[in-house]
Formats: C-alpha cells, structure tokens, sequence
C-alpha cells in the first residue's frame, strides 16, 4: 500500500518537472546555458589568469 503511494507520488513529481522544463518561455534561457561549455568569448571584466597561483621553482 504505502510502495503504491510513493510511487505514485514520485510519478507526479516527475511529470511536473517534465512540464515545467518544457515550457517554451524557458526555451532561451536553456539554450543560452546550453551554449556555455562551447562559447569562446571571455565576459568582459575577466581575464585568464598567466599562471594558477603555483611558484616554479
């Protein structure tokens, strides 16, 4: 009884996030994170560091 009721619940859970992460308003912010691990430009402001921090000795 109580397997059936968690699984349920789980169940609606699930859909509800399903719908939420589709809905079309959050399409652009999605694909703007999307784009993250593959954008070459460096925000401005920031610079890459010459060297991480270490002495080489």
């Amino acid at each position: 009884m109580i397997s059936g009721i968690v699984t349920t619940l789980l169940l609606l859970i699930f859909v509800a996030l399903w719908a939420w992460a589709w809905q079309p308003r959050l399409r652009s912010s999605f694909d703007a994170a999307a784009q993250l691990a593959v954008d070459d430009e460096i925000p401005a402001g920031e610079q890459i560091a010459s060297n991480d921090g270490r002495n080489n000795a």
